[in-house]
């Protein structure tokens, strides 16, 4: 089904407006498709494509949404369909929410390669147009971040910034875990990094929970491993890159004659896949909610709200970093931290049930039915006050909007 179908049922199953006539529109070209060996088939990302929409859609609802799929998952192919975007002007942001590693055995990312990237998103930035990266999902994106996160590039060969997030001509966007109270309002937020365990006996039975504390399993019930298993957590580090001139002061200095590297990321949004948003997808014929999570629904969301700023202002924004950078420490972010005053002393928990499953025979098939996330727990990272490379400067706050009405999105 097309996207924009699917992403008006969305719309009226979650109370938003559809699509008007001419607010979407796609390009893909499948008889040129080149999936091969390397690259997944087109169906598996149908997903991601229903994210993208969806988030673009929800969170900016008077936005035109052009969805650009590339011919594969090659950078040739990817690269092709950036520059159309960028060498006809066909949108004023552009959303990513894939991401690779340079550092990695066998590596495929030549300088070369890296150096036509940036050339490509140094011209975006001059032409005015702001391009939005994924940080990634594994934390520092190291060998052993890689071990048991489960969107972890096996290959990878060093801690690194995943690219082309860690260019210093995109705006690379993190991930944040965020809670709400009992009414629907913010509560606090920490950094997207989750340690897994599950109930060890295979009869228990929990009680699910949002709140800081961790369920309780049964009596006699225990969880392991304690201390859980990494998993999933937003992406950052120093990149491959010099410091740009709008991290100076902001990001950490080179030390013991090192330069300074440009480091990511920028800003960070919900996309925690402990508590994923929910997507409109036609599967098999029948439409369904179903959950994603990862920097690849932070950086639509943050995308979004760009446009949403652009609306305010009547104008592109362009490339955005230098005006983040230029607002950072200010109310317009919200600082986030690995362990926020507002949740309290006690552990970042929360336990999910996913139901029995559908293939049980006996009880102790049923024993990852209920899962404990431990929060706060991103691989190699550390959000604390002030910049990060957890989180970057923070995430958005009401206030980001608010200022951009009254400014213009000009600093005074």
């Amino acid at each position: 089904m097309p996207a924009d179908a699917d992403a008006d049922r969305y719309a009226r199953a979650t109370g938003d407006r559809p699509f008007r006539p001419g607010q979407y529109r796609q390009r893909v070209t499948p008889k040129d498709w080149n999936v091969g060996s390397a690259c997944a088939p087109p169906a598996s990302w149908a997903g991601e494509e229903a994210l993208d929409v969806d988030m673009a859609h929800g969170l900016a609802p008077d936005a035109h949404v052009l969805y650009m799929g590339a011919d594969s998952c090659l950078d040739a192919d990817l690269m092709d369909a950036e520059a159309t975007v960028i060498d006809h002007r066909l949108a004023d942001s552009l959303s990513n929410s894939w991401a690779e590693i340079i550092h990695s055995d066998p590596g495929h990312l030549t300088p070369d390669l890296v150096n036509a990237w940036n050339l490509l998103f140094e011209q975006a930035a001059a032409e005015g147009i702001g391009v939005y990266f994924a940080a990634g999902d594994c934390g520092d994106s190291s060998p052993d971040a890689a071990e048991t996160g489960v969107n972890c590039d096996p290959k990878t060969t060093a801690a690194q910034a995943d690219f082309p997030s860690g260019s210093p001509w995109v705006t690379s966007v993190g991930g944040t875990t965020l809670a709400l109270d009992r009414h629907g309002n913010y509560a606090w937020e920490t950094s997207m990094g989750d340690e897994l365990s599950v109930l060890t006996d295979s009869t228990s039975t929990a009680r699910s929970s949002a709140s800081r504390s961790s369920a309780s399993p049964a009596s006699g019930k225990a969880w392991g491993p304690l201390p859980g298993v990494f998993a999933f957590g937003g992406g950052g580090g120093p990149s491959d890159f010099p410091q740009p001139w709008y991290q100076h002061g902001r990001t950490p200095a080179g030390s013991h004659g090192t330069p300074a590297r440009r480091t990511t990321p920028n800003v960070a949004m919900e996309g925690d896949g402990a508590l994923p948003v929910l997507v409109g997808l036609t599967d098999g014929g029948t439409f369904q909610l179903v959950g994603f999570g990862g920097t690849s629904a932070a950086t639509p969301a943050f995308a979004a709200l760009q446009a949403d700023a652009q609306q305010e202002t009547g104008r592109p924004l362009g490339f955005a970093n230098p005006l983040l950078y230029a607002l950072g420490g200010s109310p317009v972010f919200r600082d986030v931290t690995d362990h926020p005053a507002a949740a309290g002393t006690g552990p970042l928990t929360v336990v999910r049930d996913y139901g029995p499953s559908p293939t049980a025979q006996a009880p102790s098939d049923d024993q990852q039915r209920y899962v404990l996330y431990a929060l706060g727990r991103d691989y190699g990272l550390h959000a604390v006050p002030g910049y990060d490379d957890a989180t970057g400067l923070g995430s958005p706050s009401p206030a980001y909007l608010r200022w951009i009405r009254r400014t213009g999105g000009i600093p005074r």
